[in-house]
C-alpha cells in the first residue's frame, strides 16, 4: 500500500524525536503527564534513597540471621534416630513395711501386709514406681525394691493368691549366701526384792541394789519376724543390813534369747526382747560365810532404739525373775532357806552394733 505525502512526513516526524536526545524536567514531566490519571507522588522515585533503604533492610536482616544462628542449639546427628520407650504397667506385689507416698497430699503411709498392685516405673530404668489404681491412674509413689515385679507369674497362673510373699529373685543365678548378726552391749541398775537372801542371813532388810553388764546375739533372717540368739550377762551387787552389816553376791549366767522389732521408724524403732538364763557361776558372802546357788531365770526387756552418729544406742526397762537353790554352803541351813525367788526390776542402756560375714 503506498501512503501519501502527508502521511510519510508525519512518520519522519515521530521517528526522529524517539532518536533524539530529551531532557525532561519534573515540571515538564508534570505538565506532559497533566491529564494522566496517576499524581506525581506516585510515579515520581527518588532512585539514591529507594536503593540505600533497601541496602539497609538486607544489613539488618542480615544481622538478625546472624544472631538467630548464634542462639540456636544445633543437635549433633546421629546415624540413627534415637527412641525412648514408654514405661509399661506390670502386676507387682509391695513387700510388708512399704512406705508410700501420697501424690496428691504427699503423705506417707506405711503397709501392714503384702499387697498385689499394678506398677508403673516413674521411666524406664528408675528407682521408684507409681502405684494404679482400678483406673490406671496414679495414686502413690514408692521405691522400686518396695515392688516386686510378678507379671511372669500371673501369666503363668492368672489365679493369685495374695497371702502369698514374693521375692525378688537373685541375679545372675546366684544367691546371697551372706550372714548377718546383731549385738547388743547393756548396762542395767535394778532395784532388787531380797527376801531369799534376808532369810538365808537372818537379816532385816528385804531390798536391794544390783548391777547387771550384759551381752545379747541374734542371727539375723528375713524370713522371720523373730530373731533367735543368746545372752550372757554378769550380776554383782551388795545389800546393807543394820543388823549384819554388808552382804556382797555375784554370779555369771547364760542362756538363749529371742527379739522382736516393731514400729520401726527413720529415727529409730522398738524392741523386745525374752530371755531365759541359767547360773555358771554364782554366790553370796558375808564373812565369814559364804553360800553358792544353782540359779534359773527369766528376764524380759523392753527399749526404744534412737539412731545417733555413734550409732544405734536404747533406752530400755526391764523385768528380772529368778529362783535359786543352795548347792553348797559354810553354814547350816534350815530347809525353808534352801530355796527360793528374787525378783528385780532395772533400767539400762545399750549399744548394738551389727556385722556380717
Amino acid at each position: 500500500m503506498k501512503l501519501g505525502l502527508f502521511q510519510a512526513l508525519h512518520l519522519l516526524f515521530i521517528l526522529s524525536i524517539s532518536f533524539s536526545s530529551i531532557n525532561v524536567g519534573a515540571d515538564d514531566l508534570e505538565d506532559f503527564l497533566m491529564d494522566a490519571p496517576l499524581s506525581k507522588e506516585s510515579i515520581l522515585i527518588d532512585i539514591e534513597e529507594d536503593v540505600g533503604a533497601k541496602f539497609e533492610i538486607v544489613d539488618e536482616l542480615t544481622k538478625r540471621k546472624k544472631i538467630l544462628e548464634e542462639s540456636l542449639i544445633i543437635p549433633p546427628k546421629y546415624d540413627r534416630p534415637r527412641t525412648v520407650g514408654k514405661p509399661v504397667p506390670f502386676t507387682a506385689q509391695l513387700k510388708k513395711g512399704s512406705i508410700l507416698r501420697n501424690l496428691d497430699t504427699g503423705k506417707p503411709f506405711r503397709l501392714k501386709k503384702p499387697l498385689v498392685v499394678k506398677a508403673e516405673q516413674v521411666v524406664l530404668g528408675s528407682n521408684r514406681v507409681f502405684i494404679l489404681n482400678k483406673s490406671g491412674e496414679k495414686r502413690y509413689e514408692t521405691q522400686a525394691v518396695n515392688a516386686v515385679n510378678i507379671e511372669e507369674t500371673v501369666r503363668l497362673n492368672p489365679d493369685i493368691n495374695p497371702l502369698i510373699v514374693y521375692t525378688d529373685k537373685p541375679k545372675f543365678g546366684s544367691i546371697d549366701q551372706e550372714l548377718k548378726f546383731s549385738h547388743f552391749f547393756s548396762y542395767h541398775i535394778e532395784s532388787i526384792r531380797s527376801d531369799y537372801y534376808a532369810t538365808i542371813f537372818r537379816g532385816e532388810r528385804q531390798s536391794a541394789t544390783g548391777n547387771i553388764l550384759e551381752a545379747k546375739s541374734y542371727f539375723l533372717t528375713d524370713r522371720f519376724p523373730i530373731h533367735i540368739g543368746f545372752n550372757v550377762n554378769a550380776h554383782f551387787g551388795f545389800w546393807e543390813d543394820p543388823e549384819l552389816g554388808t552382804v556382797t553376791w555375784r554370779g555369771l549366767f547364760i542362756g538363749p534369747s529371742v527379739m522382736r522389732s516393731f514400729w520401726q521408724k527413720p529415727d529409730g524403732r522398738w524392741n523386745f526382747h525374752l530371755s531365759a538364763f541359767k547360773s555358771v557361776y554364782h554366790e553370796s558372802e558375808k564373812a565369814p560365810d559364804k553360800h553358792m546357788y544353782s540359779t534359773l531365770g527369766l528376764q524380759s526387756e523392753i527399749e526404744k532404739e534412737f539412731n545417733t552418729s555413734y550409732g544405734p544406742v536404747t533406752l530400755g526397762l526391764s523385768y528380772r525373775w529368778s529362783r535359786s537353790s543352795i548347792k553348797d554352803s559354810t553354814e547350816y541351813l534350815e530347809n525353808e532357806a534352801l530355796k527360793g525367788q528374787v525378783i528385780g526390776f532395772g533400767a539400762y542402756m545399750s549399744y548394738r552394733y551389727n556385722w556380717s560375714y
